[in-house]
């Protein structure tokens, strides 16, 4: 299992859910965002609609699985 702590630097709207879904679904590993109170799979739609992506939040992302630390590098690289 891999984490890396992700801080949001720049606001993203609600456009950007379906793309993360869809790129978390590229891969065999679970992934998951959590902030300390939620445990957020980020392959489920319903799931990642309760995300607020809002400048100065820190959360963490997790990968575990086969393909992890490309997982958690390349879903990393959509919030920079």
């Amino acid at each position: 299992m891999l984490t890396k702590e992700i801080y949001i630097t720049k606001e993203y709207g609600a456009d950007i859910i379906p793309y993360l879904v869809q790129s978390a679904c590229h891969y065999e590993s679970s992934l998951h965002i959590t902030d300390g109170e939620r445990n957020i799979n980020m392959k489920s739609i319903m799931g990642m609609t309760i995300l607020h992506l809002k400048k100065g939040t820190t959360f963490k992302l997790v990968a575990e699985g086969a393909d992890e630390s490309k997982a958690i590098e390349d879903i990393a690289g959509c919030f920079e």
